[in-house]
């Protein structure tokens, strides 16, 4: 039988993309209350632990600062081991130990060669059960994390960044800095960070993720070894307080005295990350400003010159979120950006994406999906942030085929009900000499001489 000839001169059709299936991972709860994961990959003789509690700067209170304080004092020494010791012995094991929070969660984490894992797990559970928490410590870190946050005052973005969370969020601790100020990071004391520690550091509130060379029944294992003991409930007695968005645009400016370009944030108060039309909500999102092809960047990039660089995205976290777009540009351009973010963002709720757009924008995203999916430790990642989030297992499993599922009406509804150009909070980071008088068409204009 002859084969049919293939006329190589035109190109195949693609199919289309199809949904992949999630790594599977191995899964347990413990007497105590720990989730216990484990994705195993023998490719090579490494192990790394990731320790994660739901508990991050939400729950700082007055005190907000408390949380990133206390995680990262968690290296700085046990009831046995001073901070230099502990540094020592994970540089002589060529191993890796680090901690840090976000608003949602606290995160300890640590990887080394599989023959020296038992040995940096044990130090990782100390470093977690047994915080010595010194005054020499707590001193030096206070003054690391002030002299921090006087730098970050001379950087517009961050200028920008603080006025924004702080007037879109108002009453929620999503407004606060997550390293603090100089006030409150000067008057943390040992009993602050124990208070904290004690209330939310417990085994009920604790997920411990293994990626590597190690088999679920070690993991398990090491875990009932160094936790087994571990004890105490989870309660949160606070109350979380449903914000609403602004109802009129207002301009911030802080100043940045001789600034010669501003540093923008424009958005709005959006949404918590578990809402069933997350996904519309992105894509629509992507073809706005979350991609280097995205009508955003291109507006400002490419067809006016404004930046080297512009996107949007949804910062959405447990229990709120929000909408921004961002750039830096020179002063003479702030506002005719401002106009065409908005001009942009109008029209997404205005007109439906062409079928093009469409096409493309599942084509990237279906086409990214798995590229996050390449390593042991990025699936992990993804597992974790199922759990804090409160988002079904089979998410992932079901992403690809629910991305090419989104219409181009389901866009516009995303669209309509989620971007909202007439509410915006326009804050800048720039010279308010320079900028000031061609920003009031947007709305009223706060000039702020500082940002706590």
């Amino acid at each position: 039988m002859i084969a049919e000839k293939l006329d190589r001169s035109i190109r195949p059709l693609p199919g289309a993309p199809k949904d992949i299936k999630f790594p599977g991972y191995f899964e347990t709860t413990l007497p105590n209350g720990i989730t216990v994961i484990v994705i195993k990959d023998e490719k090579f003789p490494i192990v790394s632990s990731r320790f994660v509690f739901k508990a991050g700067a939400f729950l700082d209170g007055d005190n907000f600062g408390i949380s990133s304080f206390t995680s990262e004092m968690l290296t700085k020494g046990t009831a046995n081991k001073s901070a230099l010791e502990i540094a020592e012995l994970i540089d002589y094991h060529g191993a890796f130990l680090s901690s840090g929070c976000d608003f949602d969660a606290t995160f300890v984490s640590c990887y080394s060669l599989k023959k020296y894992f038992e040995k940096i797990f044990d130090i990782t559970s100390e470093v977690i059960l047994q915080p010595a928490f010194s005054d020499d410590e707590i001193n030096r870190l206070r003054e690391q994390k002030i002299n921090s946050i006087i730098s970050y005052k001379d950087e517009g973005d961050y200028l920008a960044a603080r006025v924004f969370k702080k007037n879109v969020y108002a009453k929620l601790p999503y407004s606060k800095p997550l390293d603090g100020t100089e006030d409150t990071v000067s008057n943390f004391n040992r009993n602050d960070i124990n208070n904290f520690y004690n209330s939310y550091y417990k085994p009920d509130n604790l997920i411990i993720a293994f990626v590597g060379d190690i088999s679920e029944a070690q993991a398990v294992k090491l875990v009932e070894e160094k936790f087994g003991q571990f004890s105490g409930n989870y309660i949160y007695n606070g109350n979380i307080e449903e914000e609403k968005i602004n109802e009129t645009k207002k301009v911030y400016i802080v100043n940045k005295s001789g600034a010669v370009q501003s540093s923008l944030k424009v958005g709005h108060l959006a949404f918590k990350r578990n809402i069933p039309d997350y996904i519309p909500a992105s894509v629509m999102n992507t073809l706005l400003g979350g991609s280097f092809t995205s009508r955003i960047n291109k507006n400002l990039r490419e067809v006016n010159g404004f930046t080297y660089g512009a996107r949007s995205y949804f910062d959405w976290k447990k229990h709120s979120g929000d909408f921004a777009v961002e750039t830096e540009v020179g002063n003479s351009f702030t506002a005719p950006a401002v106009k065409e973010i908005l001009f942009e963002v109008d029209k997404m709720r205005n007109e439906l994406v062409s079928d093009e757009e469409l096409t493309s924008v599942k084509n990237y995203l279906a086409g990214n999906f798995p590229l996050q999916l390449e390593t042991p430790n990025a699936i992990a990642s993804k597992v974790i942030s199922l759990k804090i989030y409160d988002i079904d297992n089979d998410y992932y499993n079901t992403y690809i085929s629910k991305v090419n599922d989104v219409t181009k009406q389901d866009i516009n509804d995303a669209a309509v009900k989620y971007l909202h150009p007439e509410k915006m909070t326009i804050a800048i980071g720039g010279n308010p000499e320079a900028i000031k008088d061609d920003m009031k068409q947007f709305g009223d204009v706060e000039v702020l001489e500082g940002i706590d």
